[in-house]
């Protein structure tokens, strides 16, 4: 094992943060939201085509061998006098700007203690961390019985084909550490059952419009249905609710919910504007017949967010209950000029419920509330073992630098580390104060929402563990 000065690193860490700042300032500035149909360049549009060659330039200049795997994936290594190799996992492609911003989204904003701008969180300062972890090894000329490895993607926001891509083609390293998570070890990620429930029947006139589509893995905080107008129909609509805004346009009643946006696989931590439509117009009697069955459906889905209402809910001791968010809400017209409903949803099932019958239970509810199910994915859960001595080591190492007790985890979030052999996520988050009152409105400052930002601190902290946890766990013999 590598001699380690742990005054030493925090020292070093604290004087190359200004660097760090600038780098992650730099990659932030490159609009890089992956395109996986009709990209301007292949594979995932120039947006990813750019921020991935910048940082294997970055690579470059800084001595480090680097290679591009067809820009689908990049890598920036450190050489290790050994046969195996440590790779740290990290995506450089972000979700949309969306709207309602106070900050510029692509220019980098620093202010108290944090760092704001699209992508800045999820994932680019992990990239930015990992480079400094591989520049604090040449800088002090520290021998590795394994190559240090800094992979970095371009399609994580959308499904990973950049992964599958990468594993179809290229060996992997001997282990993975994926920092797109919270410390200390994230050791099992749950699967994905996604899909959408299509409506058997068409829409009548009463229903104009539906709008709803923040993204398929995020809880929507802006919904609206476009209604026929009626006397009593508007009457119902009159009376305050929070959060819902009522309008006539000509023959039309326009009704408009807001809510918080979150990543749909934690939607306690949102308010959905999906559910809050869905409720007002169940409670105001707004619909009937099929017209209502939609919404009908939506509000419980959204009150729930544990399968109930698709037959769906279960759970285990390592995970508990599964998550399952509704996410969309649209009108799909046929090509005999109808409209059918359709609503998407994703879901985050335990670690252990592989073998369960997700599609046959929610193909028969749905079919009995006159839907019909299109799966749209299902993603097997992953588990590392927690009692592996990397895990062990790293967990100490992350408890030392936080100064906590926490142990492994089980997460919602899917990551890289899903794709990959003999993986796990490590980081970068953890607990910190809130942000300063005034810094972000409700809503704002988390990753996938408007404002997205970071503190300065996590990643200082979050690199201090890496270098550490990097040194120690690379004195075990790590099997291929």
């Amino acid at each position: 094992m590598q001699k380690i000065d742990r005054e030493e690193i925090r020292e070093w860490v604290a004087a190359n943060m200004p660097d760090l700042v600038e780098t992650l300032k730099e990659i932030c500035r490159i609009p890089s939201v992956a395109q996986t149909e009709n990209a301007d360049c292949a594979p995932y549009g120039e947006g990813c085509k750019r921020v991935l060659r910048e940082m294997l330039r970055m690579g470059e200049k800084e001595g480090f061998s680097t290679r591009n795997f067809e820009d689908y994936v990049g890598r920036i290594s450190y050489p290790g006098r050994g046969s195996g190799s440590i790779g740290i996992w990290c995506h450089l492609d972000v979700v949309e700007e969306g709207e309602d911003w106070d900050y510029p989204p692509y220019e980098p904003t620093v202010k108290d203690g944090y760092m704001i701008a699209r992508g800045c969180q999820d994932n680019k300062s992990s990239a930015a961390m990992g480079f400094y972890v591989l520049k604090y090894m040449k800088e002090h000329g520290i021998t590795l019985n394994h190559t240090l490895e800094l992979y970095l993607g371009t399609c994580e926001e959308q499904g990973m084909c950049d992964l599958d891509y990468y594993v179809a083609h290229y060996d992997c390293p001997t282990l993975s550490l994926v920092p797109d998570s919270g410390f200390p070890v994230c050791c099992g990620e749950r699967g994905s059952f996604n899909g959408n429930l299509a409506g058997d029947i068409c829409l009548t006139e009463e229903v104009a419009d539906i709008i709803c589509d923040c993204g398929q893995y995020t809880i929507p905080d802006k919904a609206q249905v476009v209604l026929r107008y009626t006397r009593e129909r508007w009457e119902k609509c009159q009376g305050p609710e929070e959060k819902v805004e009522v309008s006539r346009e000509g023959s039309t009643i326009r009704i408009l919910a807001g809510g918080i946006s979150s990543q749909a696989a934690n939607p306690a931590k949102g308010d959905s504007a999906l559910g809050r439509l869905a409720g007002f117009v169940c409670e105001r009697e707004l619909l009937e017949g099929g017209d209502l069955a939609v919404f009908a459906l939506a509000r419980e889905i959204c009150s729930d967010c544990q399968g109930t209402a698709l037959g769906v809910c279960c759970e285990d001791a390592i995970s508990g209950p599964m998550v399952l968010a509704a996410t969309q809400l649209s009108l799909r017209k046929e090509p005999d000029g109808s409209r059918r409903p359709v609503l998407g949803f994703i879901s985050k099932f335990p670690v252990t419920a592989n073998e369960f019958p997700f599609e046959e239970r929610a193909r028969a509810e749905a079919a009995v509330r006159g839907f019909r199910l299109e799966v749209t994915r299902f993603s097997r859960a992953s588990c590392f073992d927690p009692a592996h001595p990397a895990v062990k080591v790293l967990t100490a190492c992350s408890n030392q630098v936080l100064g906590r007790q926490d142990v492994p985890f089980v997460m919602s979030g899917g990551t890289y580390a899903r794709k990959l052999p003999r993986a796990f996520a490590l980081g970068t988050g953890m607990p910190l104060p809130k942000p300063p009152a005034g810094l972000f409105r409700p809503g704002h400052g988390d990753y996938h929402q408007p404002d997205e930002s970071i503190a300065l601190e996590r990643i200082r902290m979050a690199l201090e563990i890496y270098i550490r946890g990097m040194l120690e766990i690379d004195g075990l013999v790590l099997e291929g």
